[in-house]
């Protein structure tokens, strides 16, 4: 049916959200056979999932794909880069509006003022370069360490799913809704938007105060923010996004969090901690040896739990546990 769609209109493939086969509800992979009548069901705020490539068969319909996947990224990227440079207007007193932004679109090499946008969005270029594009005689008076108003809300937990990012500096006292409604919540639900969002290799979960770090061409990185690695963006504000958490209670997902773990060296210890672990209803995504001794192993395992109190109280477990000398959350 996916095929089909595109065969009759890009615009079709598009906005697919479901299909009829022969008058009945059918899943979009049903493979159709010669005869068979097919109604497309559409909706205007459908963008094809980039995982429909995998899927169609048709030349037409994966191309078709690929573009509209760039296109929801660029969206994305523009629509970041459109409150990072709203607030550096802000910051310096001026209106900010895209048309505010053609002057300096030889000095900035791009062609369209969107071009602009989205390469702010993507870290390629920074709010102080295109002030001063746009501004020659703009001068970047701002603070270089991160605004203290982004640890405002993380701590609020809200029936949604995933995470909401907010521009550093916007207050976050307000509703989700409010937020959204007046377009200061970034639109980037959960970490597998269109908009790449990852986490650092020590992990995030719900609970911890974390912090979203706009990686140049790679999307936003979160750290909790105890993480040693933040040090590193201290004077670079710009790339610094407001991250708080927002977990449906009925959809819950499991966040990635390191932890090392001393053990005695002994035959049944790994599978001692293991038994921890599952008893906790925590998983182990991997396991490293970091090193070993005649009389004990040290290894870092990255866990996927729930949230803070569950890693904690894991934590506290394994220390209890015989054949545990120290167990202890990997930060950085």
């Amino acid at each position: 049916p996916i095929d089909f769609a595109y065969a009759v209109h890009t615009d079709v493939g598009d906005t697919c959200v479901g299909c009829k086969v022969n008058g009945r509800i059918m899943p979009l992979v049903t493979e159709l056979k010669n005869g068979d009548e097919v109604e497309i069901i559409r909706s205007k705020a459908q963008v094809p999932p980039a995982a429909w490539e995998n899927v169609v068969v048709t030349g037409k319909a994966r191309s078709a794909i690929r573009r509209a996947t760039r296109n929801a990224i660029r969206k994305q990227y523009s629509g970041l880069g459109t409150r990072i440079l709203e607030r550096a207007f802000e910051r310096a007193g001026k209106t900010f509006s895209k048309d505010a932004l053609k002057p300096g679109l030889n000095r900035l090499a791009r062609k369209e003022v969107e071009d602009v946008l989205a390469s702010v969005g993507r870290g390629e270029l920074s709010s102080p370069d295109v002030m001063k594009a746009v501004f020659p005689d703009y001068k970047d008076e701002r603070v270089t360490h991160p605004p203290k108003e982004r640890e405002e809300g993380w701590f609020n937990m809200r029936n949604a799913a995933g995470m909401l990012f907010q521009i550093p500096g916007r207050s976050s006292r307000k509703t989700k809704k409010q937020a959204q409604k007046q377009g200061e919540a970034v639109p980037i639900r959960g970490v597998t938007g269109d908009l790449p969002v990852r986490f650092a290799p020590e992990g995030a979960v719900p609970g911890d105060r974390i912090v979203g770090i706009l990686q140049p061409g790679s999307g936003i990185t979160i750290y909790p923010i105890q993480s040693p690695s933040l040090t590193a963006y201290d004077d670079q504000p710009d790339r610094w996004i407001d991250v708080r958490w927002d977990i449906d209670e009925d959809t819950k997902e499991r966040f990635p969090a390191r932890v090392s773990v001393t053990a005695i060296n002994e035959p049944g210890s790994l599978a001692n901690i293991a038994q921890v672990v599952a008893a906790n209803d925590a998983n182990i995504h991997m396991l490293s040896m970091v090193r070993t001794a005649p009389d004990f192993t040290e290894m870092i395992i990255d866990l996927e739990v729930w949230d803070l109190k569950q890693l904690n109280r894991l934590l506290s477990q394994l220390k209890e546990h015989a054949s545990v000398s120290d167990a202890r959350r990997v930060n950085g």
